[in-house]
């Protein structure tokens, strides 16, 4: 990530939030009884979650490629 390059910055924190909120359902899904109503609907909210994630990471990758890949100033995100 470019310190100086907004977009690197708004991705970033996008998909940390992503990570956050994948993360903490996740927690709280194993925290759960199985075969709950609670623990359907947080499995399916921990895969949408999943999902952003992997939207979020692969914003990352697209846009370090797209917009920095010719100056090799970036460290590569393997995710």
């Amino acid at each position: 990530m470019r310190q100086d390059c907004p977009e690197c910055q708004r991705l970033w924190r996008e998909y940390a939030s992503a990570t956050t909120t994948h993360v903490g359902l996740e927690s709280r899904l194993r925290q759960s009884e199985q075969g709950s109503a609670s623990f359907e609907a947080l499995t399916r909210d921990v895969s949408a979650a999943a999902r952003v994630r992997e939207t979020a990471r692969q914003s990352i990758h697209e846009h370090e490629s797209a917009a920095h890949a010719a100056g090799g100033d970036t460290a590569k995100f393997d995710g």
